[in-house]
């Protein structure tokens, strides 16, 4: 019979804690650690679980630590794994070296069921806005992943005004427990979102709310009748339509594909769902017929990408409320946390 010690270490490789020990040296005190913890999420072992007060914690705790510049204030898993803009670091790195002030601007998404919490909020450097968009993966009261989406206007080939993000009340507002959707028909409902942006010719797939309102990295893209916010003309006036009046003129058809799409949080006592991926853009159609027979100019005449995170509000079955962080990257960059559906059109 394998001892205990063996059998932790191989629940240790196959639950990520410590790469094969072929892979790397023997590090005895490590593998005690790493050890110890594998111990802790055995079968025979009672977890910890983590609710919706725990998760908000944790979000906390991971804004105190960062603006600390000290992540050991953290209950981290060994093999944490952490990722700012796409690009895996090491802690602390990135934001962590930078950041001056957290706001108090909170735009959190809890999935107790499966250890998930993310977050939309701002922050500063040297005095300099940025939004931060913040998921982590909490397994047994410890964070195993950490990823971030840090746009910085000034530096991002980005917009926005990360000062003036507004709290939206209707994000924060329980759904009654017998109107709450499953998450399978909750990440259905945003995903079809996605499907009807993507190389948008006026169909409509997605079941939108009268009162529907989209904002992108605080700005207003829907039922905007102020001058265009984000440096983009608007000569169809799109921004000032609805959400599903938008879609149905086919406007958005110069969106090639929204790739890599994964749910990061699905909050079924609030109806939100926090969704990851990209939008890639060929950049080939100079020139676009809407459904009513105008001719727009699609702006977007080279490879272009965005990196999305986007947080949906989904009330009595429809989408509600939409909030967006857009982050300019490279055309076709690989999603880092892979094995996710590609979702490209077979042309």
């Amino acid at each position: 019979m394998k001892s205990p010690a063996i059998w932790g270490a191989a629940i240790a490789v196959a639950l990520g804690l410590v790469a094969p020990a072929s892979a790397q040296p023997l590090d005895l005190d490590g593998a005690r650690q790493q050890l110890q913890v594998a111990q802790s999420l055995l079968p025979n072992r009672q977890l910890q679980p983590c609710d919706r007060a725990c998760l908000t914690q944790m979000l906390e705790d991971y804004l105190a630590a960062l603006k600390a510049h000290d992540p050991s204030k953290l209950p981290l898993l060994p093999n944490v794994r952490f990722t700012e803009n796409n690009s895996p670091l090491n802690l602390p790195d990135g934001l962590w070296n930078t950041v001056d002030k957290v706001s108090d601007y909170r735009l959190p998404v809890l999935e107790p069921e499966n250890g998930n919490a993310g977050l939309f909020t701002t922050v500063e450097e040297h005095g300099k806005p940025a939004f931060l968009s913040l998921r982590l993966k909490v397994i047994n009261r410890r964070i195993s992943e950490i990823e971030t989406i840090v746009l910085r206007p000034q530096a991002n080939n980005g917009f926005g005004q990360p000062k003036a993000m507004p709290r939206r009340p209707v994000f924060y507002d329980d759904v009654p427990p017998d109107q709450r959707l499953s998450r399978v028909q909750l990440i259905s409902i945003a995903n079809s979102y996605f499907e009807t942006l993507q190389q948008n010719h006026g169909v409509v797939f997605a079941p939108f709310a009268s009162t529907c309102h989209r904002l992108e990295n605080g700005v207003a893209t829907t039922n905007n009748n102020t001058p265009p916010a984000t440096g983009r003309p608007d000569p169809v006036g799109i921004k000032k339509l609805g959400c599903e009046a938008q879609f149905k003129t086919g406007y958005f058809n110069f969106v090639t594909w929204i790739r890599d799409r994964r749910p990061l949080v699905v909050d079924r006592e609030k109806g939100l769902v926090f969704m990851a991926g990209f939008f890639d853009h060929k950049g080939d159609i100079r020139a676009e017929t809407l459904t009513d027979g105008r001719v727009a100019d699609p702006q977007y005449d080279t490879p272009w990408t965005w990196q999305i995170g986007e947080i949906f509000k989904i009330k009595d079955n429809k989408i509600d409320q939409v909030e967006a962080l857009v982050l300019y990257a490279p055309y076709g960059e690989t999603d880092t946390w892979g094995d996710a559906p590609k979702w490209r059109p077979a042309h």
